[in-house]
């Protein structure tokens, strides 16, 4: 569900179940409730401590991946020091 303050903007809301919402406003100020404009992101987004899709985390990763494994064959001389 989507929620869309006149003169400041929208928000959207991903719930699972039934929920109240509570929003106060001045006079005046129109508050309209209306289907999301955003695809349904529950799947990706119901990932602890990651707010981006699932896609879009697993890109980034494995160019991370990529960039360090390059980075290592081109001074291998280099050795890793491990913390204890």
């Amino acid at each position: 569900m989507d929620v869309a303050v006149a003169g400041l903007g929208w928000f959207s809301l991903g719930l699972k179940g039934e929920a109240d919402l509570a929003l106060w406003t001045y006079d005046g100020i129109q508050i309209t409730l209306r289907e999301p404009l955003v695809l349904d992101r529950a799947a990706s987004i119901e990932r602890p401590g990651f707010w981006l899709p699932k896609a879009i985390s697993e890109a980034i990763a494995n160019s991370s991946k990529l960039e360090g494994q390059e980075a290592r064959e081109k001074n291998p001389s280099e050795e890793t020091m491990q913390l204890s």
